[in-house]
């Protein structure tokens, strides 16, 4: 390349002291000659050092007042007079190379959005943090794959297909990052990339963690589905949740009431349904990581089933990073 390009990354924070430095060191690295880089955090009222840390590193703080992700996202790249904006979570670290490569892909203007897939969680890491990282990653033995939609802890776009399709939508308190790669493949192709896997540092550390931030999380599902209008695509795997929590309710139901009248009918009931219950979760486990794992990620899988089917039914708050 040639020209040198200009890139803005936007760096949503808010109490983000503890993973921030590694995130805006790993961006500082990918500097290339035929780059120009320069980075936005902005800060939700954070309480703790985030702000000293980003002026420390050189990036421009933006202010804002805690709200749904997408509105951070948005006013970091408002006004911003790059060629192309590259969102990444905070608690992120990015390989070297990742913007080169990113790039690569956006030179092909069939191209419209690319991100890379999350790096492999370390040996040290908490097993709840291995299990879970494992079974959500895909792997592929070809460098890159045409993707449906990209999540937005990684992401590099060009500044004029955002800015065409309106950018996040703030309305949304999760989920996001899904409904606008789905705005964005209107626009062209969506790339996920296999060589510069992500390192995310805020994944969940245990199991009570990981029930509450997926029940969080669960909130804008249906919201984001209906405003796409792709319910119908979408209602197998937005269903099941609640498919495994009615399941899980009629197996305790039936069992209660084969323990208080001791009829063996009911024992049956409640042995069929139970049966059904861990069949759920541990099918799912065996296709996302074979023998490797299956017990960890079958027990993560039925707390994630059973997290997305209260979230919408139960408020639950954003749980701090790890």
């Amino acid at each position: 390349m040639s020209t040198k390009w200009s890139i803005a990354f936007v760096v949503p924070a808010r109490n983000e002291e503890r993973h921030l430095e590694s995130c805006l060191r790993s961006i500082d690295s990918q500097s290339e000659d035929e780059f120009g880089i320069s980075i936005i955090v902005v800060d939700n009222e954070s309480s703790d050092a985030t702000v000293a840390i980003a002026e420390r590193c050189g990036a421009t703080v933006v202010q804002v007042a805690p709200g749904k992700p997408g509105r951070a996202r948005n006013v970091g790249a408002l006004d911003v007079g790059s060629d192309y904006l590259a969102f990444i979570d905070a608690d992120c670290v990015l390989p070297d190379g990742w913007l080169k490569r990113a790039m690569e892909h956006l030179s092909d203007r069939r191209v419209a959005g690319v991100g890379s897939v999350q790096a492999i969680a370390p040996p040290d890491a908490p097993w709840v943090e291995r299990a879970w990282v494992k079974a959500i990653t895909p792997r592929s033995k070809t460098p890159w794959e045409a993707a449906d939609w990209l999540a937005a802890f990684n992401l590099l776009v060009r500044r004029a297909d955002f800015v065409s399709i309106g950018g996040f939508d703030e309305t949304l308190t999760t989920c996001e990052d899904s409904d606008l790669s789905f705005r964005l493949a209107q626009l062209g192709e969506l790339r996920r990339d296999f060589l510069c896997p992500v390192r995310h540092l805020g994944e969940s550390q245990s199991l009570p963690e990981f029930f509450r931030r997926e029940m969080w999380r669960s909130r804008g599902n249906f919201r984001s589905a209906w405003s796409r209008r792709s319910v119908r695509g979408e209602l197998p795997s937005l269903l099941l949740p609640f498919v495994f929590l009615l399941l899980s309710m009629l197996a305790l139901l039936t069992l209660v009431v084969a323990l208080v009248s001791g009829v063996w009918g009911w024992w049956v009931i409640a042995a069929a349904l139970s049966i059904a219950v861990l069949g759920i979760p541990m099918t799912i486990a065996a296709i996302k990581c074979g023998r490797d794992q299956f017990g960890q990620t079958s027990v993560l899988i039925a707390v994630y089933l059973m997290a997305r089917s209260l979230g919408p039914l139960i408020p639950a708050k954003r749980v701090s990073r790890s």
